[in-house]
C-alpha cells in the first residue's frame, strides 16, 4: 500500500488545524483517517500528486469530518466517566480512598471541629485551582497542544465541587453525631479521591495522545 511522507502528514495536520480543529486528540484521529483514505486511493491506481487527491477528498468530505469533530466532543464525557469509574474501583483508587478516610478521621479527632471544617473546605478547592493553573501554564509557557478530553474534565470537576458543597450543608444541618461525621468524612474522601484520579487520567491521556500523534509524523 502507498504511504504518505511525513511532509504530507504535516500538511493534513496543518490544514485541519487551520480549519479550527484545535484539539490535538481529535485532529490526530482525523489526520489518521484522511491519510488512510488517500493511501487507499493511491493503492487503487490514483496516480495524481498527493495535493490534488487531498484537495478532492476534502471537497467531498470536509463537512462530514467537522461534524465528526462535534460528535467526538459529545462522546468525551462518556469516556471520562468510564475511565473515572474503572480507576475508582481499581486497587489504586480503593487504597487512595481508604488512606484519605483514615487521615480525615484522625484529623477530626485531633482538631477543633471548626478548624476541621475549614480544612476540608479548602483542600478540594485548592486542588481544582492548582489543576487549572498548571494546565494554563503548560499551554501558555510550554506551548503544549490542547486536548478536548482533558479540557472537558472541567465538567466533572464542577459536579464534584457542587457535591462537596452539598456535603458541607449536611454538616450544618445535622447534629454532630458519630454516624453523621463518618458519612461526611466518607463523602469528602470520595470527592478528593475523584479529583486525584482525574489528575491521573489527565496526565495519562496527555501522554497517550502525544505518543500516538508523534507516530503519525
Amino acid at each position: 500500500m502507498a504511504s504518505l511522507s511525513a511532509e504530507d502528514i504535516r500538511f493534513i495536520d496543518n490544514y485541519l488545524d487551520n480549519s479550527d480543529v484545535i484539539y490535538q486528540d481529535i485532529r490526530m484521529e482525523m489526520v489518521d483517517h484522511v491519510a488512510s483514505a488517500i493511501e487507499t486511493q493511491m493503492a487503487n491506481g490514483n496516480t495524481r500528486d498527493f495535493y490534488y487527491i487531498f484537495k478532492d477528498y476534502m471537497v467531498k468530505n470536509k463537512a462530514r469530518l467537522l461534524d465528526n469533530n462535534k460528535k467526538f466532543l459529545r462522546s468525551a464525557d462518556m469516556k471520562i466517566a468510564k475511565l473515572l469509574f474503572s480507576n475508582l474501583l481499581s486497587l489504586h483508587g480503593i487504597v487512595t480512598f481508604a488512606l484519605l478516610y483514615f487521615g480525615l478521621w484522625l484529623a477530626y479527632n485531633q482538631l477543633n471541629i471548626e478548624v476541621f471544617k475549614t480544612i476540608i473546605s479548602i483542600v478540594p478547592f485548592m486542588v481544582m485551582l492548582i489543576f487549572g493553573l498548571v494546565y494554563f501554564i503548560a499551554l501558555k509557557v510550554y506551548k503544549l497542544e490542547r486536548f478536548s478530553i482533558i479540557e472537558r474534565i472541567a465538567f466533572p470537576f464542577v459536579i464534584i465541587f457542587h457535591l462537596f458543597s452539598f456535603s458541607k450543608n449536611l454538616s450544618r444541618s445535622f447534629y454532630i453525631e458519630v454516624f453523621n461525621i463518618l458519612l461526611i468524612i466518607g463523602v469528602i474522601s470520595l470527592i478528593i479521591t475523584l479529583i486525584m484520579l482525574l489528575f491521573k487520567i489527565t496526565v495519562d491521556l496527555a501522554k497517550i495522545y502525544r505518543k500516538r500523534f508523534n507516530k503519525l509524523v
